[in-house]
Protein backbone atom coordinates (compact mmCIF):
# COMPACT_ATOMS: atom_id res chain seq x y z
CA UNK A 1 0.00 0.00 0.00
CA UNK A 2 2.96 2.30 0.69
CA UNK A 3 3.96 2.65 -3.58
CA UNK A 4 0.53 3.25 -3.95
CA UNK A 5 -0.35 6.15 -1.31
CA UNK A 6 3.11 7.59 -2.96
CA UNK A 7 2.21 7.12 -6.70
CA UNK A 8 -1.12 9.21 -5.59
CA UNK A 9 0.84 11.84 -4.53
CA UNK A 10 3.23 11.86 -7.22
CA UNK A 11 0.12 11.56 -9.97
CA UNK A 12 1.41 14.38 -11.94
CA UNK A 13 5.07 12.80 -12.50
CA UNK A 14 8.49 14.93 -11.38
CA UNK A 15 8.40 18.01 -12.32
CA UNK A 16 10.21 19.26 -15.78
CA UNK A 17 10.52 22.36 -17.62
CA UNK A 18 12.72 23.36 -21.34
CA UNK A 19 14.26 20.82 -23.26
CA UNK A 20 12.44 17.77 -20.62
CA UNK A 21 15.10 18.84 -17.52
CA UNK A 22 14.08 17.84 -14.38
CA UNK A 23 13.30 21.20 -12.16
CA UNK A 24 14.45 21.52 -8.56
CA UNK A 25 11.87 19.94 -6.13
CA UNK A 26 11.82 19.09 -2.40
CA UNK A 27 9.62 16.67 -2.79
CA UNK A 28 10.55 14.80 -5.87
CA UNK A 29 14.72 15.93 -5.14
CA UNK A 30 14.92 15.19 -1.29
CA UNK A 31 11.49 13.80 0.50
CA UNK A 32 10.69 11.02 -2.10
CA UNK A 33 14.62 9.52 -2.77
CA UNK A 34 14.60 9.36 0.80
CA UNK A 35 11.15 7.37 1.74
CA UNK A 36 12.55 5.17 -1.22
CA UNK A 37 16.01 4.61 -0.18
CA UNK A 38 13.80 3.15 3.00
CA UNK A 39 11.48 1.22 0.84
CA UNK A 40 14.50 0.10 -1.26
CA UNK A 41 16.76 -0.96 1.76
CA UNK A 42 13.87 -2.51 4.38
CA UNK A 43 11.43 -3.76 1.33
CA UNK A 44 13.32 -5.37 -1.15
CA UNK A 45 17.02 -6.04 0.62
CA UNK A 46 18.48 -3.56 -2.30
CA UNK A 47 21.70 -2.17 -1.37
CA UNK A 48 21.94 1.93 -0.47
CA UNK A 49 24.82 4.02 -0.21
CA UNK A 50 24.87 6.87 2.58
CA UNK A 51 27.94 8.28 0.68
CA UNK A 52 27.40 11.66 -1.05
CA UNK A 53 26.71 11.71 -4.81
CA UNK A 54 29.62 13.08 -6.94
CA UNK A 55 29.36 15.59 -9.51
CA UNK A 56 29.88 12.83 -12.27
CA UNK A 57 27.38 10.57 -10.29
CA UNK A 58 24.95 13.69 -10.22
CA UNK A 59 24.99 14.51 -14.09
CA UNK A 60 24.81 10.42 -14.93
CA UNK A 61 21.31 10.68 -13.13
CA UNK A 62 19.90 13.92 -14.89
CA UNK A 63 20.92 12.72 -17.91
CA UNK A 64 19.48 9.16 -17.09
CA UNK A 65 16.02 11.32 -17.07
CA UNK A 66 16.10 12.09 -20.80
CA UNK A 67 16.01 8.18 -21.47
CA UNK A 68 13.98 7.12 -18.99
CA UNK A 69 10.57 9.47 -18.54
CA UNK A 70 8.20 8.75 -20.94
CA UNK A 71 8.40 9.65 -24.60
CA UNK A 72 4.68 10.36 -24.90
CA UNK A 73 4.66 12.79 -21.40
CA UNK A 74 0.75 13.49 -21.69
CA UNK A 75 0.81 9.79 -20.50
CA UNK A 76 0.72 10.58 -17.03
CA UNK A 77 0.57 7.08 -15.07
CA UNK A 78 3.62 5.91 -17.10
CA UNK A 79 5.34 8.93 -16.11
CA UNK A 80 4.57 8.50 -12.89
CA UNK A 81 5.48 4.76 -12.70
CA UNK A 82 8.79 6.10 -14.15
CA UNK A 83 9.26 8.68 -11.03
CA UNK A 84 8.25 5.92 -8.66
CA UNK A 85 10.85 4.10 -10.35
CA UNK A 86 13.76 6.84 -10.05
CA UNK A 87 13.19 7.59 -6.51
CA UNK A 88 13.37 3.97 -5.53
CA UNK A 89 9.36 3.65 -4.19
CA UNK A 90 9.29 1.67 -6.93
CA UNK A 91 11.74 -1.15 -8.03
CA UNK A 92 12.75 -0.99 -12.13
CA UNK A 93 9.49 -2.61 -13.78
CA UNK A 94 10.27 -4.35 -17.18
CA UNK A 95 7.65 -3.67 -19.26
CA UNK A 96 6.26 -6.68 -21.11
CA UNK A 97 7.70 -9.45 -18.95
CA UNK A 98 5.64 -11.07 -15.79
CA UNK A 99 5.95 -9.18 -12.87
CA UNK A 100 8.03 -10.81 -9.82
CA UNK A 101 5.79 -11.57 -7.03
CA UNK A 102 7.84 -9.33 -4.82
CA UNK A 103 6.71 -6.58 -7.46
CA UNK A 104 2.91 -7.50 -7.20
CA UNK A 105 3.38 -7.84 -3.43
CA UNK A 106 3.31 -4.30 -3.44
CA UNK A 107 0.22 -3.35 -5.22
CA UNK A 108 -3.77 -4.05 -4.45
CA UNK A 109 -4.96 -6.66 -6.59
CA UNK A 110 -7.26 -4.09 -8.15
CA UNK A 111 -4.15 -2.08 -9.41
CA UNK A 112 -2.08 -4.89 -11.31
CA UNK A 113 -3.46 -4.66 -14.79
CA UNK A 114 -3.02 -0.85 -14.47
CA UNK A 115 1.32 -1.36 -13.86
CA UNK A 116 1.50 -4.48 -16.15
CA UNK A 117 3.29 -4.45 -18.38
CA UNK A 118 4.73 -0.60 -17.38
CA UNK A 119 5.69 -0.15 -20.49
CA UNK A 120 4.01 -0.95 -23.73
CA UNK A 121 5.46 -0.47 -27.51
CA UNK A 122 2.07 0.42 -28.85
CA UNK A 123 1.32 3.71 -26.43
CA UNK A 124 3.69 5.71 -28.69
CA UNK A 125 2.00 4.91 -31.76
CA UNK A 126 -1.13 5.73 -30.26
CA UNK A 127 -0.02 8.87 -28.62
CA UNK A 128 1.43 10.17 -32.07
CA UNK A 129 -2.11 9.35 -33.89
CA UNK A 130 -4.35 10.94 -30.80
CA UNK A 131 -4.57 14.10 -32.73
CA UNK A 132 -6.39 13.46 -35.86
CA UNK A 133 -5.56 16.78 -37.62
CA UNK A 134 -1.46 15.88 -37.76
CA UNK A 135 -0.94 14.98 -41.21
CA UNK A 136 0.66 11.52 -42.28
CA UNK A 137 3.90 12.99 -43.39
CA UNK A 138 4.60 15.03 -39.89
CA UNK A 139 3.98 11.74 -38.22
CA UNK A 140 6.76 10.62 -39.75
CA UNK A 141 8.69 13.42 -39.16
CA UNK A 142 7.99 13.38 -35.73
CA UNK A 143 9.27 9.53 -35.39
CA UNK A 144 12.53 10.55 -37.50
CA UNK A 145 12.82 12.98 -35.27
CA UNK A 146 12.46 11.54 -32.12
CA UNK A 147 14.81 8.63 -32.84
CA UNK A 148 17.14 11.06 -33.74
CA UNK A 149 16.73 13.09 -30.71
CA UNK A 150 17.36 9.87 -28.63
CA UNK A 151 21.15 8.82 -30.58
CA UNK A 152 22.54 12.41 -30.04
CA UNK A 153 21.97 12.32 -26.41
CA UNK A 154 23.88 8.83 -26.13
CA UNK A 155 27.16 9.83 -26.67
CA UNK A 156 26.96 12.32 -23.97
CA UNK A 157 25.33 9.78 -21.48
CA UNK A 158 28.24 7.07 -22.00
CA UNK A 159 30.58 9.81 -21.43
CA UNK A 160 29.51 10.87 -18.14
CA UNK A 161 29.15 6.72 -17.65
CA UNK A 162 32.27 5.84 -18.57
CA UNK A 163 33.81 8.36 -16.05
CA UNK A 164 31.30 7.21 -13.53
CA UNK A 165 32.74 3.38 -13.84
CA UNK A 166 36.24 4.22 -13.94
CA UNK A 167 35.86 5.94 -10.47
CA UNK A 168 34.19 2.92 -9.45
CA UNK A 169 36.63 0.37 -10.72
CA UNK A 170 39.02 3.19 -8.44
CA UNK A 171 37.00 3.16 -5.36
CA UNK A 172 36.89 -0.82 -5.43
CA UNK A 173 40.39 -0.88 -6.20
CA UNK A 174 41.30 1.18 -3.51
CA UNK A 175 39.00 -1.02 -0.74
CA UNK A 176 41.67 -3.82 -1.66
CA UNK A 177 44.96 -1.53 -1.68
CA UNK A 178 44.35 0.16 1.86
CA UNK A 179 43.42 -2.89 3.56
CA UNK A 180 40.21 -0.94 4.76
CA UNK A 181 38.44 -3.29 7.42
CA UNK A 182 35.51 -0.73 8.47
CA UNK A 183 32.48 -2.57 7.37
CA UNK A 184 30.62 0.56 6.63
CA UNK A 185 33.47 1.32 4.04
CA UNK A 186 33.12 -1.59 2.05
CA UNK A 187 29.21 -1.83 1.83
CA UNK A 188 28.71 1.79 1.26
CA UNK A 189 31.55 1.35 -1.74
CA UNK A 190 29.63 -1.70 -3.02
CA UNK A 191 25.96 0.01 -2.63
CA UNK A 192 27.13 2.99 -4.67
CA UNK A 193 28.58 0.95 -7.31
CA UNK A 194 25.65 -0.87 -7.36
CA UNK A 195 22.93 2.23 -7.56
CA UNK A 196 25.49 3.34 -10.44
CA UNK A 197 25.47 0.35 -12.66
CA UNK A 198 21.31 0.16 -12.02
CA UNK A 199 21.44 3.37 -13.16
CA UNK A 200 23.34 2.73 -16.45
CA UNK A 201 21.15 -0.15 -16.92
CA UNK A 202 18.03 1.67 -16.52
CA UNK A 203 18.86 3.74 -19.05
CA UNK A 204 19.68 0.58 -21.51
CA UNK A 205 16.52 -1.05 -20.98
CA UNK A 206 14.53 2.45 -21.93
CA UNK A 207 16.37 2.76 -25.08
CA UNK A 208 15.64 -0.77 -26.02
CA UNK A 209 11.68 0.43 -24.78
CA UNK A 210 11.96 3.32 -27.52
CA UNK A 211 13.36 1.19 -30.02
CA UNK A 212 10.39 -0.82 -29.76
CA UNK A 213 8.09 1.89 -29.89
CA UNK A 214 9.94 3.30 -33.05
CA UNK A 215 9.75 -0.45 -34.56
CA UNK A 216 5.83 -0.45 -33.74
CA UNK A 217 5.02 2.54 -34.79
CA UNK A 218 7.14 2.69 -37.96
CA UNK A 219 5.89 -0.81 -39.12
CA UNK A 220 2.04 -0.15 -38.56
CA UNK A 221 2.97 3.71 -40.28
CA UNK A 222 4.16 1.73 -43.24
CA UNK A 223 1.07 -0.11 -43.40
CA UNK A 224 -1.59 2.82 -42.07
CA UNK A 225 0.02 5.71 -44.13
CA UNK A 226 2.71 4.83 -46.85
CA UNK A 227 5.69 7.82 -47.76
CA UNK A 228 8.69 8.28 -49.21
CA UNK A 229 10.39 8.84 -45.70
CA UNK A 230 9.98 5.21 -44.39
CA UNK A 231 14.11 4.58 -45.85
CA UNK A 232 14.63 7.86 -43.39
CA UNK A 233 12.84 6.21 -40.64
CA UNK A 234 14.82 2.78 -41.36
CA UNK A 235 17.70 4.34 -41.00
CA UNK A 236 17.08 6.78 -38.24
CA UNK A 237 15.85 3.21 -35.81
CA UNK A 238 19.33 1.65 -37.25
CA UNK A 239 21.44 4.54 -36.01
CA UNK A 240 19.77 4.31 -32.63
CA UNK A 241 20.13 0.42 -31.80
CA UNK A 242 23.07 0.42 -32.79
CA UNK A 243 24.37 2.73 -30.49
CA UNK A 244 27.26 1.55 -28.05
CA UNK A 245 29.34 3.12 -25.45
CA UNK A 246 33.08 2.59 -25.09
CA UNK A 247 35.87 4.03 -22.62
CA UNK A 248 34.89 2.16 -19.33
CA UNK A 249 36.57 -1.17 -18.22
CA UNK A 250 34.90 -3.94 -17.20
CA UNK A 251 32.96 -3.81 -13.84
CA UNK A 252 32.62 -7.65 -13.14
CA UNK A 253 36.39 -8.13 -12.94
CA UNK A 254 36.48 -5.19 -10.44
CA UNK A 255 33.89 -6.45 -8.28
CA UNK A 256 35.27 -7.74 -5.10
CA UNK A 257 33.61 -11.20 -3.98
CA UNK A 258 31.07 -10.77 -0.95
CA UNK A 259 27.04 -11.59 -0.38
CA UNK A 260 25.00 -12.40 -3.51
CA UNK A 261 22.85 -9.53 -4.36
CA UNK A 262 19.92 -8.93 -6.34
CA UNK A 263 21.89 -6.86 -9.36
CA UNK A 264 22.06 -7.21 -12.78
CA UNK A 265 26.66 -7.01 -12.01
CA UNK A 266 26.83 -10.28 -12.95
CA UNK A 267 23.59 -11.19 -15.00
CA UNK A 268 22.86 -8.77 -17.47
CA UNK A 269 24.79 -7.54 -20.26
CA UNK A 270 26.87 -4.64 -20.17
CA UNK A 271 25.85 -1.72 -22.12
CA UNK A 272 29.73 -1.44 -22.74
CA UNK A 273 29.83 -4.53 -24.37
CA UNK A 274 26.30 -4.29 -26.14
CA UNK A 275 24.53 -2.50 -28.66
CA UNK A 276 20.71 -1.45 -27.29
CA UNK A 277 18.71 -3.91 -27.33
CA UNK A 278 16.47 -4.37 -30.15
CA UNK A 279 12.66 -5.42 -28.43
Amino acid sequence: MLALVVITVTACGRPTGDFGRAEPSLLHDTLLPTAGDLVASQARKEPVSAFPLTDDEIELRNRAWAFVRAPHVRDWWLDTLVEGERTRILPVLKGGQAMSPETAAMFPQIALPLIAPAYDRSRYHAYLLSDGRISTETLWARVIDDAGADTALIPPFCAVAARVRRDDVERLGALRRQRLVEAGLHEGAEARVWENEETIAWVWQALGNRAASYRYAIDHFEVEAPSGQLPAANRAYDTLVSSKCFGAPSIRTAMPRGPERHSRLMTAPDPFDEPVPQK
